[in-house]
């Protein structure tokens, strides 16, 4: 054994130590596990693990063809390299997060342990092809695609990463791609390329609240640094999901954890995971305190009601846990209890009857339409119901028996034939879409029932703000002195309701002229901007609409 700076240095006679140095088989040295040895730590400052910080065995059928696979193609994967505790569960599950650009950081952020070193510019140019060939062999249906920090290649590897998805869709264009990225030191034409590749989900971490960035995060890291890149990605692509994540324990408050999330949206982030810090070695930042499972739950609830259109909370959650149930409204399947579990077919949530409601922001119509479709589809007894409130771009819907010389000239406009009742309708950015997912058999409703819930709703909305609102009989929605100004259309599938409401709060008006309103010629329009409202937006709205609703499906049930 050699030193280099004092640190022993393995020369492949045996495997590294945590905090060596050693040569990696590409000839450049790193360190194992990214950080040197530090100060002998006092037996008392360790702080032993609650019990429901457990995961499953890294073993099995299924944990070992993955593994072949991986180790065929010569991956990296984040889940050995940072020692995920959910390696057991997710490759016996035949998923694996691929962590491109070798196994080597540029950097040494003190709660990670990917080795960290200099590569000098070593790729492996084989590796975005590889890649796309493990993914085929998985089958998968979504992947997520993560990687060290490469500081020392000019685009600190976008271009590679922007090669990986792009032989992904090639091969596999079904498939779905997460990217974790790293932040490109804050060079936005390099997130640019990676945003130009085709995938479905950017991802960057923000990993902890501003104060902890430093020195949680390596210093070329930056809180501000990481918000400007997500920002930019959703700016730059508004269909492409944008993804953070925060690690909890390590001295953090709650106040800083509610901030974060504010920034978060302000950048309008999409999908935040939130969960518990592990100490991975003795050389790592120590555990500042355990969050429990109630906590966690707690957090994701702050997170929903601030907008996020999903927050996956829990001690073992990390950023790409069960990456494709990210919309699926259920925490990833993730119950927050005394004991460590799966919510699986059976296990039920306290209330599914009480409708939990989500705020999904901005959504694109037709993966907001199939995955409401997925979701009913895969109902069962203990399916909680939810109440979406969001706004779409533009987009004309027509329903399943709709006429389509309805539609008088739409222009620039995407029409879509949708599984809904009634003809043709328009939704864009400043229009409220309430989509109730509920089980009307379940909840005792009929399909007029809900019906009159959602127009009782908007009436008594109308009317707390000095609006004279009414039905029409054998015409559903609601007027203002004749003029529209909130459509229903809904589907019932196995018992199970959805599509919805649309709200007309401050929008352009001028697309609902090229169609036959609900099939309707001439029928006018009108929103709440136009009665009194001129500064109403989407979604102050919702959040104030939404208990109308409550309590009047809650009446019909009474």
């Amino acid at each position: 054994m050699s030193s280099l700076k004092n640190i022993p240095v393995v020369m492949e006679t045996r495997a590294p130590r945590s905090g060596e140095k050693y040569v990696t088989p590409q000839g450049f040295t790193a360190i194992k596990d990214g950080q040197k040895p530090r100060a002998a730590e006092a037996p008392s400052a360790r702080v032993g693990k609650p019990r429901w910080i457990t995961a499953p065995l890294a073993a099995g059928a299924g944990f070992n063809a993955v593994k072949g696979i991986v180790r065929e193609h010569r991956l990296a994967t984040v889940c050995e390299e940072a020692k995920c505790p959910n390696i057991g569960e997710c490759w016996n599950a035949g998923t694996a997060t691929i962590m491109l650009m070798g196994a080597v950081c540029t950097r040494a952020c003190r709660f990670c342990s990917v080795d960290t070193g200099n590569p000098r510019g070593w790729l492996d140019a084989e590796e975005p092809e590889n890649t796309a060939r493990s993914v085929e062999l998985m089958q998968l249906k979504y992947i997520v695609l993560t990687s060290v920090n490469r500081d020392d290649l000019p685009d600190g590897g976008a271009a590679h990463y922007a090669a990986a998805i792009r032989a992904i869709k090639t091969r596999t264009p079904q498939v779905a791609v997460e990217a974790l990225t790293p932040d490109f030191q804050g060079v936005l034409r390099d997130v640019e390329t990676v945003m130009d590749s085709g995938l479905d989900v950017f991802a960057q971490n923000v990993e902890t609240v501003k104060r902890l960035t430093h020195p949680v995060r390596d210093p070329r890291a930056g809180y501000q640094q990481t918000i400007d890149v997500l920002a930019h990605a959703k700016q730059y692509k508004p269909a492409v999901l944008t993804k953070t994540s925060l690690m909890l324990g390590l001295g953090e408050t709650d106040e800083e954890i509610a901030a974060t999330m504010d920034d978060l949206r302000a950048a309008k982030v999409d999908l935040l995971t939130l969960g518990q810090y592990l100490r991975p070695t003795m050389h790592h930042l120590p555990v500042v305190r355990f969050v429990t499972p109630a906590e966690f739950d707690q957090y994701r609830q702050w997170a929903l009601a601030k907008g996020f259109r999903e927050c996956v909370s829990g001690p073992l959650v990390r950023s790409s846990y069960r990456a494709e149930q990210a919309l699926a409204g259920n925490n990833a399947g993730v119950v927050n209890g005394d004991t460590p579990h799966l919510l699986a077919k059976g296990a039920a949530p306290a209330d599914p009857t009480s409708p939990r409601v989500k705020y999904l922001g901005k959504a694109e119509y037709e993966p907001t339409w199939r995955e409401m479709q997925r979701i009913t589809d895969t109902r069962d007894e203990h399916t909680p119901d939810e109440i979406w409130l969001l706004e779409h771009p533009p987009v004309f819907t027509l329903g399943l028996n709709a006429d389509p010389s309805h539609v008088l000239a739409a222009g620039d406009i995407p029409v879509v034939k949708i599984d809904r009742g009634g003809q043709v309708t328009y939704h864009g950015p400043g229009q409220l879409v309430v989509y109730p997912l509920i089980d009307i058999r379940r909840a005792g409703l009929g399909v007029r029932d809900l019906v009159t819930a959602l127009e009782r709703a908007v009436i008594d909305y109308c009317a707390s703000r000095g609006i004279t609102a009414e039905c029409r009989k054998n015409a559903p929605g609601v007027y203002v002195d004749g003029k529209k100004i909130a459509s229903v259309g809904l589907r019932i599938r196995r018992g199970a309701s959805y599509h919805g409401l649309a709200f007309n709060v401050n929008m352009d008006l001028e697309p609902f002229q090229r169609i036959n309103p609900c099939g309707f010629a001439g029928l006018q329009m009108t929103q709440l901007a136009a009665l009194g409202q001129p500064d109403a937006t989407v979604e102050v709205t919702g959040r104030a609409f939404a208990p109308f609703l409550e309590r009047a499906l809650a009446a019909l049930k009474k």
